[in-house]
């Protein structure tokens, strides 16, 4: 029964330095996405590459979903991590052995 913004506040300021401790560096931005909904709404969770955002062979998404959340007054919160990029990528763009990792995009 809330607002886009409250799933916001969970995420941005709380979430992103424990994960990027867990991880190590994460220079990207991590990649986010909110819907509002009931129990067995789906979510769609963006994934990309966690130092650098222009390896476009980590651009995917993982759908999520529980069949009793969120109930009303409850928020949903989840979270996917893969360890590489998709099996056959084929987009070109920068590939991870030229990340450089200091400024999230390269």
């Amino acid at each position: 029964d809330g607002e886009l913004e409250h799933a916001a506040a969970l995420l941005h300021p709380k979430m992103g330095a424990p994960v990027r401790k867990t991880l190590g560096k994460g220079a990207a931005l991590i990649p986010s996405s909110k819907k509002r909904g009931g129990p067995g709404q789906e979510l769609d969770i963006p994934l990309g590459h966690k130092d650098a955002a222009f390896v476009r062979s980590h651009f995917d998404g993982m759908q999520v979903s529980i069949n009793d959340a969120p109930r009303a007054n409850e928020i949903m919160v989840a979270v996917a991590i893969t360890t590489g990029g998709r099996p056959l990528p084929r987009v070109g763009g920068l590939k991870t052995t030229e990340i450089k990792g200091e400024d999230g995009l390269r």
